[in-house]
């Protein structure tokens, strides 16, 4: 059945087309100015949105355009001459939607147990970043967005949402600086702005803008409703043409075909 989305403006549609805005940035400065680091620090900003929707959404399926761009990104960065690992972030996604009900079933059982697979996933952020990018820093994220959203079903505490949104944050902001070594003007940058979006995490809820929608001309209506509606296709898209324009570019890190098993120390294109 295909899902009938609002016409209005929603708050998934301004979060997501930040992000994709941020993603963007931050995959400029990957592919095309890997020695300017404040294009990944801004992007790096955009990260915890991703996984923690991935915890917020009630759906939990795998649709077959996921699978779809998973196999596209793949056989780009073989063509490429990129890494098989990790894993590109969709597979971390798939993952991540059919894990994440199981997961919060041991980490319900109590406080403790949440604060005890927490510090697990903290350990394991490092060694699992070779297996697929973000690694289980994805899960924490997901773990907040799904206390976000059940808070009052589930009865959450709000000093224990609002304690595990710092650790969330915490957690990303200090295996980011690890893998990056930015400057510290960077990392006020990459710190401020993490801020910032985990407090709108903090707060997110499924809403409709019918009033900011009125007030729109139709091309920003239709550029924001599509940058949070398509996020999927701009994902692969853009992904899969900066990585060829690396490539036909002569980038030294771009060679056809020469691909790799494993890229050490990646936390996440």
């Amino acid at each position: 059945m295909t899902k009938i989305l609002p016409k209005d403006i929603t708050s998934y549609d301004l979060l997501k087309s930040f992000a994709v805005i941020i993603m963007i940035i931050d995959h400029l400065g990957y592919y095309f100015f890997p020695d300017e680091l404040i294009f990944r620090a801004i992007g790096r900003i955009g990260f915890p949105i991703w996984f923690f929707l991935i915890g917020h959404a009630s759906g939990r399926d795998l649709p077959t355009k996921l699978l779809i761009g998973i196999g596209m990104l793949m056989a780009a960065d073989i063509i490429t001459g990129l890494y098989v690992f990790p894993l590109s972030a969709l597979v971390t996604i798939a993952l991540l939607r059919i894990s994440i009900d199981k997961v919060m079933a041991v980490c319900d059982k109590s406080q403790r147990m949440l604060w005890i697979v927490s510090a697990i996933l903290f350990v394991l952020v490092v060694p699992s970043f070779f297996v697929m990018e973000y690694g289980a820093q994805a899960m924490i994220m997901a773990i907040l967005g799904y206390m976000v959203r059940h808070e009052k079903d589930k009865g959450y505490d709000k000093k224990l949402v609002r304690d595990y949104t710092v650790f969330a944050g915490f957690s990303f902001l200090f295996w980011q600086q690890l893998n990056f070594g930015m400057s510290t003007p960077l990392l006020v940058l990459m710190g401020v702005g993490t801020a910032a979006i985990m407090v709108v995490l903090r707060g997110f809820d499924k809403k409709t803008y019918p009033k900011l929608t009125a007030k729109l001309p139709m091309p920003a209506i239709w550029s924001l409703q599509f940058m949070g509606r398509r996020t999927l296709e701009i994902y692969v898209g853009h992904l899969v043409l900066f990585k060829f324009l690396c490539l036909l570019t002569g980038d030294p890190r771009f060679v056809l075909f020469d691909w790799q098993w494993f890229y050490i120390l990646n936390a996440g294109s």
